[in-house]
């Protein structure tokens, strides 16, 4: 090879070599530069389907919390007997008491159905008023919020 072959060679690579890069440089798809950008500016992309799907279900949660408004207005404006709804309210329950039975042990079964809030006050109560030693053992009803004098008369007869 001589000079001359291996100019033309070299001015031929050249060549080549700027119509790579401009090919590359013009015919490039931008979108793949354009992407990070967008999510750099606090944009996120979505397909339409997904966006029309979203717009349903916050139109849908829209609808329901304008429904729960109005439902809470209406509870506001409504005038409430608390009375009768705490008696409509308040529940039953069943106690055993077994033959045996400490008073700490009927105290903490109270307690534990929430007929009583203070089990060492129920006690106290008991003993000072001399119920301790009067207690039956049977079945009993009580309802919630009754006082311990009211308790002490139904389970020592």
């Amino acid at each position: 090879m001589n000079r001359l072959n291996v100019r033309f060679f070299s001015i031929g690579m050249l060549v080549a070599s700027i119509i790579i890069f401009l090919y590359g440089f013009f015919f490039e798809n931008d979108t793949a530069k354009s992407e990070p950008t967008a999510e750099k500016e606090g944009y996120t992309l979505v397909e339409k389907d997904r966006l029309d799907l979203f717009k349903e279900k916050i139109a849908g949660l829209e609808a329901e919390n304008a429904d729960l408004k109005k439902t809470i207005e209406e509870s506001k404006n409504a005038p409430t007997n608390t009375a009768e709804q705490e008696q409509e309210k308040q529940q039953v329950f069943m106690f055993e008491i077994r033959e045996g039975m400490s008073l700490e042990d009927i105290a903490r079964g109270l307690a534990g159905i929430h007929i009583i809030t203070d089990q060492n006050d129920f006690i106290n109560f008991m003993v000072q008023n001399g119920y301790e030693k009067r207690v039956q053992p049977g079945q009993y009803e009580f309802k919630q919020g009754i006082s311990n004098q009211e308790i002490a008369d139904m389970i020592t007869k």
